[in-house]
């Protein structure tokens, strides 16, 4: 009994000093941007990717990233990944060392500290409770693709309290039909073991990253938009399905042996 609760409160601490670290250094890299390198976006994300590094190492969480070699150079693109928890932010700085901005729900940047910190990177707020403030995010993300920025989009709009892949959100693949860019499929596979949604204890583990070849979507932009978005999402999701269920079914062999 002793035993079991001194793993918890071992655990607890653990699950602190990884939350801490990773406020800490957000609120350090905010001063950073606004003081020391303002505007300078490479310096930013060399930061971001240190902090991103150090929630892996405080957090004992092993990152095992393949696909490297299917990222476009010099290509405008959408990153596209299955969301299962705190953790894939930091994964994709790990995983894309590229320039993107993130697409998100409007309550982040509502949060303390880390609303700052979105506001600050220019980070694209979604409303999805509101029409018409959904229809002007629609055009700043195309504007934004157009002028060269490519997008990080979590398709499912939120985390998952499993494994499974959630239906896709309709507006993650709307304004591709005008920005005609291609979409980078992410399979993240592990991170909901590190931190379940719902929860704020961390849990050391593997997490593997696969990323996928570029996804083109020539063939459907003949389409009426509400097709469209049902053809795109089906060609996204069936990549990410492929990974992430072959993984699954990897893990259910090794239990059985």
């Amino acid at each position: 009994m002793k035993g079991v609760i001194l793993k918890k409160l071992i655990r607890i601490i653990h699950s602190i000093i990884w939350w801490v670290d990773g406020v800490v250094l957000m609120m350090v890299g905010i001063v950073l941007d606004a003081v020391i390198w303002p505007g300078d976006r490479k310096m930013y994300r060399k930061y971001e990717r240190f902090w991103a590094w150090t929630l892996m190492k405080v957090g004992a969480v092993k990152l095992e990233i393949k696909g490297r070699e299917n990222l476009p150079q010099d290509e405008t693109v959408v990153y596209m990944a299955n969301h299962q928890s705190h953790l894939d932010w930091p994964i994709i700085f790990r995983a894309v060392p590229r320039q993107y901005l993130f697409l998100a729900k409007q309550e982040l940047f509502e949060a303390f500290i880390f609303g700052i910190y979105m506001k600050q990177q220019k980070y694209i707020p979604i409303d999805r409770r509101h029409i018409r403030s959904s229809l002007k995010t629609y055009k700043t993300v195309i504007d934004l693709i157009k002028s060269g920025n490519s997008i990080v989009i979590y398709p499912e709009g939120t985390r998952s309290y499993n494994e499974k892949l959630q239906k896709f959100k309709s507006f993650s693949f709307s304004f591709l039909q005008e920005a005609k860019v291609r979409v980078v499929p992410i399979a993240i596979d592990g991170s909901i073991n590190v931190i379940k949604k719902g929860s704020k204890i961390m849990y050391p583990g593997k997490v593997e990253v696969s990323i996928l070849p570029p996804i083109s979507f020539d063939d459907l932009y003949y389409m009426e938009n509400k097709e469209f978005c049902l053809a795109a999402s089906n060609k996204v999701r069936q990549a990410l399905l492929t990974v992430l269920e072959g993984k699954n079914l990897i893990r259910q062999k090794e239990i059985k042996r």
